[in-house]
């Protein structure tokens, strides 16, 4: 799977421990226009919708299985979509993936919620994640999430609380009362909400102007 992926070298990158891909990442367009990541990003149906209904906003879908990836990557392939690249790699890897405020908008849907206290760490909304985001983010860009767990949605508005984080928007039924771009689903939201069950969403923003300012 992974040697299939080295075919689409314009459409897909391979990351591991030791790749340093950051700064680089809007010179890969076409065309200039703020990026966009998506982490899990599963066969890519969320952002392949993204990428059609915003051709001005350029697309990154991060996934570490790589036969998932290499669906999602073929049928882009297949759309001639310019906008949308994936890599192939891992969450904990992202501040060698992108640089300092690289990234305009991060998404994360329907991770694994860890439920047992002894993974805690391993969800993607704990706080030594948020310190990778908080990072990789520019100042005004904004982390959306969207999940259909209940216990990970509430635990994750604690955690970005705890982190100082603005919250924008919080719905507990996004298909009910239409959040944007949210309504845009993935594979797996597209079968839970058929099932009338609620899909829980947060767009937030971290507090850079401590950073900004210590900076000048």
């Amino acid at each position: 799977m992974v040697e299939a992926l080295g075919g689409f070298s314009g459409l897909a990158v391979i990351a591991n421990e030791e790749f340093d891909g950051k700064g680089g990442w809007k010179q890969r367009f076409p065309l200039a226009g703020p990026l966009h990541l998506e982490l899990g990003t599963g066969k890519g149906q969320f952002l392949r919708e993204m990428a059609q209904k915003h051709p001005e906003w350029n697309f990154v879908g991060l996934e570490k299985e790589p036969g998932v990836l290499l669906q999602a990557v073929r049928t882009a392939h297949a759309l001639g979509l310019t906008n949308l690249q994936f890599v192939l790699g891992d969450v904990q890897w992202l501040d060698r993936i992108f640089a300092p405020s690289e990234v305009d908008a991060l998404y994360i849907h329907f991770c694994d919620p860890w439920p047992k206290s002894r993974h805690e760490k391993r969800r993607l909304t704990h706080e030594s994640f948020l310190r990778l985001y908080r990072q990789i983010l520019a100042p005004s860009g904004s982390l959306r999430f969207k999940t259909d767990n209940l216990d990970l949605f509430e635990y994750s508005l604690a955690s970005f609380a705890a982190d100082g984080m603005e919250l924008i928007c919080v719905g507990r039924d996004i298909h009910a009362a239409g959040a944007g771009d949210s309504v845009i689903m993935t594979e797996y939201e597209a079968k839970f909400s058929a099932a009338g069950l609620p899909v829980y969403y947060c767009e937030a923003r971290f507090d850079k102007s401590g950073e900004e300012s210590a900076s000048v």
